[in-house]
């Protein structure tokens, strides 16, 4: 029995489906089973395509801050802050893991805090997940888990702030990731230099993840105390800011979708001329 199928109806939503079903019926010549399968290839690659995008097509741009003062000069507007700091680096005592910032009348405030200890020249992973919808804050080291709710404050930036202020210390911020895309940029703060760094990722308007590994270095002879060793996150929105480029993601997303319909397009053509 041969199986026939109108072409508009290829082209609808059960295209899929039913160019698998036309493929598969043995009476279909192997001519035809040659162009559906081409044809049945160029929807996978659209599709592909689509499917790689994000839910909402997101660009970032990364530059950098020199210190404080260049920072405050961006009037800054913080929704809240992150923080991972040396302490006393003991289970008691001072708190190392921190959220604070969404007090907009005390920023040092803090909504949570934990104990920590960090290891000499060790990678400790990170996470930092916000919710634009609930405006939740999941701040994770380590295992240890922090938790707040951001205040209304816009959220355009995220910028990662390194500190040694204590001499033969060091901090790095490394291995960075938005929503699964490498930033491919690093946040290193030594004292043997002006002791402050600041990495800013601008264009961020929605919901997101960042996560990365911080490694702080010090020295037995002179230990850093409290905040004198440390990094925080802070993220809300500010002034200026480096031109967006698309991340990554969206840029294969859109090279898969665009060759999956253009493939598809020519050979609509092929088949009128």
């Amino acid at each position: 029995m041969d199986l026939k199928v109108s072409r508009d109806r290829i082209l609808g939503s059960d295209r899929a489906r039913i160019l698998g079903e036309v493929i598969a019926n043995r009476t279909v010549s192997g001519e035809e089973k040659m162009n559906l399968s081409k044809n049945l290839f160029s929807l996978t690659v659209a599709t592909l395509g689509l499917l790689a995008l994000p839910s909402a097509a997101r660009a970032f741009s990364l530059s950098a801050v020199d210190n404080d003062y260049d920072f405050n000069a961006l009037n800054p507007n913080l929704s809240f802050v992150a923080e991972g700091r040396f302490g006393n680096n003991a289970r008691n005592g001072d708190y190392e893991l921190d959220i604070h910032g969404v007090d907009t009348s005390n920023p040092t405030r803090t909504q949570d805090q934990a104990n920590f200890t960090w290891t000499n020249g060790l990678l400790t992973e990170f996470s930092l997940t916000f919710d634009a919808l609930t405006r939740a804050v999941t701040y994770i080291v380590g295992g240890q888990t922090l938790n707040a709710t951001a205040n209304s404050n816009p959220i355009n930036d995220i910028f990662i702030r390194t500190r040694a202020a204590t001499a033969d210390t060091s901090i790095l911020l490394s291995n960075l990731f938005l929503n699964g895309v490498d930033l491919l940029g690093s946040s290193l703060a030594d004292n043997a230099d002006d002791g402050v760094e600041y990495l800013r990722i601008s264009g961020v308007s929605d919901s997101f993840t960042l996560t990365g590994t911080s490694l702080m270095s010090w020295t037995d002879s002179n230990m850093p105390r409290n905040s004198r060793l440390a990094y925080q996150i802070k993220v809300g929105s500010a002034d200026g800011g480096a031109e967006a480029v698309p991340e990554p993601v969206s840029i294969l997303g859109l090279a898969l979708g665009g060759s999956g319909l253009a493939m598809m397009r020519r050979k609509r053509n092929l088949q009128k001329s």
